[in-house]
């Protein structure tokens, strides 16, 4: 199958990009030839009015700077298209402010524990507070350890707490320790496809960003913007040099 969707690439390629410099493709990987490939058909665009609502996230602590929360978080959204924003505040129980149709708070307090979901108030917690036990001062470790942690009260305020692929990262953890076991914070396939039907009851819906190749088929194109996107546009607009005729046969038109 790998190499039926090479083949296709490599025949795509060359005919899409004859007055474009030469670019050796066997060099690259199956990933980097399809990315390739797409920017020359004209990339991605956004369609426009999809994006509904968004997630913020309130950063409550000083522990870790807040672009570790907008990569850990963002590596997470980064095929969904959800809108997310980040801003300082505060968390304070029973009745913590809401921003957004949902929010997720990242804290630092000893007396909490480390994960909170209330979905009935649209919110969730991660505290990170004792995600340092046991490892001293190996920064790296403790910051994979926030990354990860992050990553599953993501899926909390998304409505899913766990997988199909028992071993994966939003398995079973009781301590710090467990997360240790995962090289990163990769999720199994089967959770991003249970945001969308939880999602949609906060009123948050993906912005749809497709290839402009497809975009001009279904009709909502913007217009093109760079010389790609114009051969596209003109491509899919065009009228046929020989449209289809279809001749009477008096003998099967009755």
């Amino acid at each position: 199958m790998n190499k039926l969707i090479i083949a296709i690439v490599l025949i795509v390629g060359s005919a899409c990009m004859a007055d474009v410099p030469k670019v050796d493709l066997s060099k690259m990987t199956l990933e980097e030839r399809q990315q390739f490939i797409l920017k020359r058909l004209g990339g991605y665009v956004a369609k426009p009015n999809t994006a509904q609502g968004q997630i913020v996230v309130i950063n409550a602590q000083n522990k870790v700077g807040s672009n570790l929360l907008v990569e850990a978080i963002g590596s997470v959204n980064e095929k969904l298209h959800y809108r997310i924003a980040y801003m300082k505040g505060e968390f304070s129980l029973p009745s913590p402010k809401i921003e957004g149709e949902a929010t997720l708070f990242v804290i630092d307090d000893e007396s909490m524990p480390t994960l909170l979901s209330a979905p009935e108030n649209r919110w969730a917690m991660v505290n990170l507070a004792k995600l340092s036990s046991g490892i001293g001062s190996k920064q790296k470790l403790f910051e994979s350890r926030v990354k990860k942690e992050l990553t599953r009260g993501f899926c909390l305020l998304c409505g899913t707490q766990d997988s199909n692929y028992k071993e994966s990262l939003l398995g079973c953890k009781t301590k710090p320790e467990d997360l240790d076991q995962h090289l990163d914070c990769r999720l199994p396939i089967d959770i991003p496809k249970r945001f969308g039907p939880y999602l949609a009851g906060y009123g948050i819906e993906p912005e749809v960003v497709l290839p402009y190749r497809q975009a001009c088929m279904e009709g909502w194109a913007p217009q093109p913007t760079n010389d790609i996107q114009r051969a596209v546009w003109n491509e899919v607009h065009s009228i046929p040099d020989k449209p289809i005729t279809i001749e009477y046969d008096p003998k099967v038109d009755k």
